[in-house]
């Protein structure tokens, strides 16, 4: 925004002169006389001084040039001529050279010339930059420190359907929607208290008819005016588009978020039922590898894992063993003890079932990947299928392994019967160190300190599967 800016005696003096109509104009006209008749007569009342009172012209012409222009200049500077003269010749003082009359003239005419053609030209570069100004399809406005606008442009008529002078006549805040008053008088309080200036701020301004339209601002503070240049636009078209593709990519983002999780959940159902199938072809229950999924949240709890992992821990770990859906029937459903081929056979579903369960985005499938490659290493690093070291196995994995293997100790398996709770923990604590982690073994101890855990409570009172088919050994 560009203003033409005077300091406050003048802003007041240039208003008065510029305004319109005969009245005004006569007024400046009666002014210069009455300051041309007050010279002349201390000419009179002092001819000692009256050379020097000359100079008092300059104030006459400088008055009839700022309200006229060129033309008052021009009429003032000869009328100052003519008067010299004339009194002269009434007063029968020493009369002037001619060189000396025509120096005169051409002084005072140059003065009035000068002036106003400098009134005229600053005339019309206010004239253009006012029809700029109103031209403007932004809105334009410069407010005081008083929160009230001091002018506006036409942009905000054509915008709001409020004339300048009612936009002018009251504070702007009471413009502005209920909402943004807070931020827009905190902005404010920012552009009148600092050099600070404001780009991109944007709030409600209520037009005519009622409807609020949103405006982002541009302004910069004037201390030493103490006044705020403003520029404003109407964004409200493309604040609400943008509004509309934050609430679409909002409803976007909830849609597929939901559709993934369907389908990750599917999927996790899809795997669990797989995994039943690895462990019971022959349509067992699918009771241990729900134990292993209760045991191992009840071990992570004591390890002090949060709540997020505890549950991911909890679906993922029934799905340990779901590589076992690729061995052979003839040597996973084989009676009696497995040949040194068929074991090694056996040994490969961690590696199958990191395989199935990889390239997902799930967070149980991710965890079910890890555990399914890693819950039958050991240790002192005699496991497999990486032979990893201590803490160098996941923690999930380690934690699974201890589910895993007090589960299979403690209930029916087609080539043993289920031990004993006490016996199971005695051979458990004894592999602390060497199959096991012995934190985690710890963690389980007291886990079976408590005789409520979910685990007991879950575990049938006639736990096992005597009588059905042999399944290959869970190690």
């Amino acid at each position: 925004m560009v203003a033409f800016v005077h300091r406050p005696t003048m802003r007041r003096l240039h208003g008065w002169l510029k305004l319109g109509g005969p009245a005004t104009a006569r007024a400046t006209i009666a002014l210069a006389f009455a300051l041309f008749a007050g010279i002349c007569v201390l000419r009179a009342r002092d001819p000692n001084v009256a050379d020097a009172h000359e100079v008092l012209f300059v104030l006459p012409i400088a008055l009839l040039a700022i309200r006229f222009g060129l033309r008052g200049g021009l009429a003032g500077g000869l009328l100052a001529i003519v008067l010299t003269v004339m009194w002269d010749i009434l007063n029968a003082v020493a009369v002037l050279t001619v060189e000396g009359y025509v120096v005169r003239g051409i002084a005072f005419v140059l003065l009035g010339t000068l002036l106003g053609i400098f009134v005229d030209e600053r005339r019309r570069l206010q004239a253009e930059i006012s029809r700029y100004y109103d031209a403007s399809l932004d809105l334009l406005a410069i407010a005081d420190l008083n929160g009230r606008f001091t002018r506006v442009n036409r942009a905000w008529e054509r915008t709001l359907g409020h004339s300048p002078e009612t936009m002018c006549s009251r504070p702007f805040i009471e413009f502005v929607h209920p909402e943004d008053r807070e931020a827009t008088m905190a902005e404010t309080a920012l552009l009148t208290d600092s050099s600070h200036d404001t780009v991109g701020f944007r709030n409600r301004y209520r037009a005519a008819d009622g409807s609020y339209r949103w405006l982002e601002w541009n302004v910069s503070p004037s201390p030493s005016e103490g006044v705020l240049h403003a520029a404003a636009r109407d964004v409200t078209v493309q604040h609400e588009a943008e509004q509309q593709l934050a609430d679409n990519a909002k409803w976007l983002e909830t849609k597929v978020a939901e559709r993934t999780r369907e389908l990750d959940d599917a999927r996790a159902e899809d795997l669990k039922r797989l995994a039943l199938a690895a462990e019971y072809r022959d349509a067992d229950t699918f009771q241990h590898t729900e134990r292993v999924g209760v045991t191992a949240a009840e071990i992570a709890t004591q390890l002090g894992l949060d709540a997020e992992q505890i549950r991911v821990l909890r679906e993922a770990a029934p799905l340990h063993d779901v590589g076992k859906l690729a061995i052979p029937d003839t040597i996973l459903l084989k009676p009696g003890r497995l040949t040194d081929e068929e074991y090694e056979a056996v040994k490969t579903h961690t590696a199958l079932g990191e395989r199935l369960l990889s390239n997902s985005s799930s967070p149980v499938l991710q965890m079910a990947q890890v555990i399914a490659a890693s819950h039958h290493e050991r240790w002192d690093g005699t496991g497999y299928p990486a032979r990893l070291t201590g803490e160098a196995i996941p923690l999930v994995g380690r934690v699974v392994a201890v589910a895993d293997v007090f589960d299979a100790l403690t209930h029916d398996r087609p080539y043993k019967s289920a031990w004993p709770v006490e016996e199971a923990i005695a051979e458990i604590e004894r592999s602390a160190g060497t199959q096991f982690d012995p934190r985690v073994v710890a963690a389980l101890l007291t886990v079976r300190k408590n005789p409520l855990t979910v685990s007991e409570r879950r575990r049938s009172p006639a736990a096992g599967t005597r009588g059905r088919r042999p399944t290959a050994t869970p190690a």
